[in-house]
């Protein structure tokens, strides 16, 4: 068999759908079954019902213009985050367009990463400290936040398992390499939008956010969700910088950098549609008018680095990949 038939053959095992896995179908089914009472929430708040909520306005306040529109775009985030992780286990997953999975990915882990690896240590230590675990008044009762962010986590698991075997089996080539510093200024630009934000999120999860931070955020619980993001930003930051020593654990080293990049730049607009109340601190916006535009191009400059230096100019996808013609086939 000629080297070229050789290729062609590794390629086509490539493209040929993968078997879904016990533990896929077990994220499947967790994905779909955490979404639930946040579907169900949203649901009965779109109709007018005041289920859950503390405040005096109850039904009628959740029909003002300001949480009509975001309920229904969370809403439709939600059902699309369950829609793509049933997508990449299809058997045309291999096909989805590589754009659609770089930006559903990064969603997922710029929006899910803090909570799953903040909130649940935060819990622990609040209920250590303070002996009983309660978030800042945000209009909600505490069951119904219990409820909401145990399904975050539970989707943020799910979500990790399915897009990481997704992505290992489709780009596990590209990530056989730590990810490698970009050019100098690159460096600096995202240096400009992720420091300042990475220390703005820690001095809020030390000292509390203040008149100044993301407000609703008092509580230890939601404070180390703050230190989360704040380290996601250093790291992301740092790694592509040492890639020299990081040669034993190049795909860590990506998904450091990939979801920390995402974090950045999605932590803050998060936190400006989301703020308590409507009232939006100045130093959030500047942090995230600063923090969004560098890390996205600090972490796409990595990539395009990465790419450039193995020879490929982007992702590769399935229309890539060379076909078994008779030519190939002939030994």
């Amino acid at each position: 068999m000629s080297s070229n038939s050789g290729v062609a053959v590794a390629n086509a095992r490539t493209s040929a759908p993968a078997p879904v896995t016990s533990l896929q179908r077990a994220a499947i089914i967790t994905a779909i079954v955490a979404v639930l009472p946040y579907l169900a929430f949203k649901v009965l708040w779109l109709s007018g019902s005041s289920v859950g909520s503390t405040t005096s306005a109850g039904g009628e306040g959740m029909l003002a213009p300001r949480f009509l529109i975001g309920n229904t775009i969370t809403l439709a985030m939600m059902v699309v985050g369950v829609a793509f992780v049933v997508a990449l286990t299809r058997p045309w997953a291999q096909r989805i367009p590589a754009p659609v999975v770089f930006v559903l990915g990064a969603g997922a882990a710029g929006l899910l990463g803090p909570i799953l690896l903040g909130l649940p240590p935060g819990i622990l230590i609040q209920a250590l400290i303070e002996g009983e675990v309660r978030l800042a008044e945000q209009g909600m009762h505490p069951w119904v936040f219990g409820l909401v962010y145990a399904g975050f986590c539970a989707l943020g698991v799910a979500m990790a398992i399915v897009v990481g075997a997704y992505v290992i089996r489709r780009w596990g080539d590209l990530l056989n390499t730590p990810p490698p510093a970009p050019s100098p200024t690159m460096i600096v630009c995202g240096a400009l939008g992720i420091l300042p934000f990475s220390c703005a999120m820690a001095f809020w999860a030390i000292a509390g956010p203040g008149s100044t931070g993301p407000q609703g955020m008092e509580q230890p619980a939601q404070r180390m969700v703050l230190a989360v993001t704040a380290l996601f930003g250093l790291l992301c930051l740092l790694w592509p910088l040492l890639s020299r020593h990081l040669g034993r654990w190049p795909r860590t080293a990506w998904l450091v950098t990939w979801s920390g990049c995402c974090v950045v730049a999605l932590q803050g607009p998060t936190q400006i549609l989301l703020a308590q109340g409507g009232e939006i601190a100045p130093v959030v916006v500047g942090i995230a008018v600063l923090a969004t535009p560098g890390a996205s191009l600090f972490g796409l400059a990595v990539l395009r680095t990465h790419l450039r230096r193995l020879g490929r100019t982007h992702l590769p996808s399935s229309r890539d990949r060379p076909r078994l013609d008779g030519a190939d086939r002939s030994a």
